[in-house]
């Protein structure tokens, strides 16, 4: 919750400290509202499936779920037109579980504060965007022949994590640079322990999102760097005024 303030020691407070307000970052639960947006879309989809029972599930896995043989232009494959592409980002707004969904929408409202707060609802939209479609490539790229779907928004939370970490070992408005990323061993650990505990969750099996489903690693992996590089490129262009 915010913070309140009275006006008689934190007011002097301000006045021994006039930055402090400015650069320490708020509450998480001020989200900013792209954020929330984005989580209540989620969740709600979600919602929206499971009262609509089966027939909802598979019509949403058929229209909506990457499946990555379809883009080996097999004809025998049932499909709609096109869904081929847009599956490319939408197969990130289904889920298979309310654990699965919740917990992404958790690392999300974590992660994705951060960076849509530093810099701005477009470009923290954007971030977003382009990690889901480089976790979906990734996916395509190694398992081109399987028919079995992937959803959910790992990926896109696996970039804002990505995103993330020169903003929060950078100062207050004062994000790392690459070089700084680089030379940064707080962020260098940072990032192998997100690398090790995606590539050990290779090896298990998490029933509570699905009957045997398994986690896609790879897309977080591509989530994380193309949001990384994503990142890197639009952040040349300034923070937003927090």
């Amino acid at each position: 919750m915010p913070r309140t303030t009275d006006r008689t020691g934190n007011d002097a407070e301000k006045a021994v400290h006039p930055d402090r307000s400015h650069s320490a970052s708020g509450p998480i639960v001020n989200a900013p509202p792209a954020v929330l947006i984005v989580i209540a879309i989620l969740i709600g989809i979600h919602l929206a499936i499971q009262f609509g029972g089966p027939d909802w599930d598979i019509w949403s896995l058929r229209n909506f779920s990457l499946i990555p043989v379809r883009f080996g232009g097999l004809k025998s494959i049932d499909m709609v037109e096109g869904s081929q592409y847009w599956s490319l980002v939408t197969y990130a707004f289904l889920h298979a579980s309310w654990m699965h969904v919740l917990l992404n929408s958790l690392w999300f409202l974590i992660f994705g504060t951060p960076v849509a707060r530093q810099l701005g609802t477009g470009r923290f939209l954007l971030i977003a965007l382009i990690s889901t479609i480089g976790g979906a490539l990734v996916m395509i790229a190694v398992y081109w022949q399987s028919p079995i779907p992937v959803v959910g928004a790992s990926a896109a939370v696996s970039g804002l994590v990505a995103a993330a970490i020169p903003i929060m070992f950078g100062r207050p408005n004062v994000p790392l640079t690459f070089a700084d990323y680089l030379r940064d061993r707080r962020a260098i650990i940072f990032t192998l322990v997100f690398l090790v505990m995606t590539l050990s969750s290779g090896v298990a099996i998490m029933p509570t999102f699905a009957d045997g489903a398994r986690i896609a690693w790879e897309a977080h992996l591509g989530g994380f760097f193309a949001g990384l590089i994503a990142y890197f490129f639009m952040s040349r262009e300034g923070v937003h005024a927090r």
